[in-house]
């Protein structure tokens, strides 16, 4: 699965927005780019402050998710991405 794809499944999971009940589930495409864009460099804190930049300049009106609600979606995005390229991290034991 790409990150665009992680992102997406996701973003859509957590609706932000609470669009998807009456939407199409490409709604949150534009934001999910943006946010895929800043994935190269950030950590789970920065991901957590570029989704939460991302959805007030797209939904400043709208009410947009704080920065504490960003945090468990990103950490999210982090694991999908991250576990997949170091899948035995977790399960080292040190004896």
């Amino acid at each position: 699965m790409n990150h665009y794809q992680i992102v997406k499944e996701v973003i859509n999971d957590w609706d932000p927005m609470n669009f998807l009940s009456f939407s199409s589930e490409d709604e949150y495409d534009p934001e999910i780019s943006r946010i895929v864009s800043r994935l190269p460099t950030a950590s789970v804190e920065k991901l957590a402050v570029a989704i939460h930049e991302v959805f007030d300049e797209m939904f400043s009106r709208s009410g947009a998710p704080s920065i504490n609600n960003c945090y468990p979606s990103a950490l999210k995005i982090w694991n999908k991405i991250y576990n997949n390229k170091f899948p035995n991290v977790n399960q080292k034991q040190y004896y």
